[in-house]
């Protein structure tokens, strides 16, 4: 019975040191994540997201990208990873930029962690009116007024769809200043919501909503190692991801592989940036443009996403 006693002691403090070193990690690498998250990982996932010593040497890659963008350097900024590797993230041209639908990650992130907190129910249900609905992306727009629809709907739908009605409706319920202390409290110094979607009013006065590939890039780092939220959310937040409808760019150019991202589009400005489930590790691109045409942009990041898959696989070999 001593032995066996002994032998469950052991087990419960090799297990406490694993959870313990994925939070630091966590912590050193993506920002401040809650204790109780740790708690609801799996010693699997805790085998599949602990990081690898290596660093990765980005100086082929980075020559490839600055031949892609050119003389246009300055309308681009670049964010690439692999989140597995503790090295420092390829950045090039970091700096706030119109976010378009891209911020939409960051409501959903915040609607999350409420959920996680018991703050807020995914299954509470808000009534569509006729003042929601706005146009641009979206399907909601054309939705009898009446319907009901679960948070949870509505954030499938403001990523899937990036459906304008449904990120107004959440903004409206979880409140723009609870959002914006969310991602300030997070570390995304170079993201602010502050307009709803369709605001042109607000956009005629000089109020854009902003965000940085470091913000985003960081954002899907800490989501594909499961230290945004916690597993479950984390995992319900990818899910999400992975059912994007706009195919253009990342997808058309790796139509085999798993792409859980989010897409934005303003006049002269495309974006696209997520995570990219392909090979041995998940990588992590973000590309956000502005002052750039759509055709133009769409094919140089098109030329991005190939050269760092093929970066990837060529330095996983």
């Amino acid at each position: 019975m001593n032995k066996m006693r002994i032998t469950k002691r052991i087990a419960t403090v090799i297990l406490l040191v694993v959870v313990t070193l994925l939070g630091i990690y966590c912590y050193e690498e993506y920002g401040k994540v809650e204790s109780p998250s740790q708690t609801e990982q799996s010693v699997q996932h805790m085998e599949n997201t602990t990081p690898v010593e290596e660093k990765i040497d980005f100086t082929v890659l980075t020559e490839d990208i600055n031949r892609i963008i050119g003389s246009e350097r300055d309308n681009y900024s670049i964010f690439v990873s692999r989140p597995s590797s503790k090295g420092e993230p390829l950045i090039i041209n970091d700096r706030s930029r119109r976010s378009a639908s891209m911020i939409k990650v960051f409501i959903m992130a915040y609607a999350m962690e409420q959920a996680k907190n018991g703050k807020l129910d995914l299954a509470t249900t808000l009534t569509l009116k006729d003042s929601d609905k706005v146009a641009g992306a979206g399907i909601i727009f054309g939705w009898a007024s009446g319907t009901q629809l679960t948070i949870e709907k509505l954030i499938t739908l403001m990523i899937t769809e990036s459906d304008n009605t449904a990120t107004n409706m959440l903004i409206d319920y979880l409140g723009m200043d609870n959002i914006n202390a969310y991602i300030a409290g997070k570390g995304y110094h170079g993201t602010v919501l502050r307009r709803k979607m369709m605001a042109l009013e607000a956009v005629a006065a000089g109020r854009e909503n902003y965000s940085s590939v470091s913000d985003l890039g960081g954002f899907f780092s800490k989501l594909v190692n499961h230290c945004c939220v916690n597993e479950v959310y984390d995992q319900k937040m990818i899910d999400i991801l992975l059912q994007q409808t706009d195919t253009e760019v990342f997808p058309a150019v790796l139509p085999e592989a798993g792409i859980a991202h989010k897409t934005g589009e303003l006049d002269n400005l495309y974006d696209d940036g997520g995570i990219i489930f392909a090979g041995k590790e998940p990588y992590v691109v973000v590309v956000m443009d502005d002052g750039v045409a759509r055709g133009t942009a769409v094919s140089k990041m098109k030329q991005i996403v190939k050269a760092a898959d093929k970066f990837f696989a060529t330095s996983a070999k």
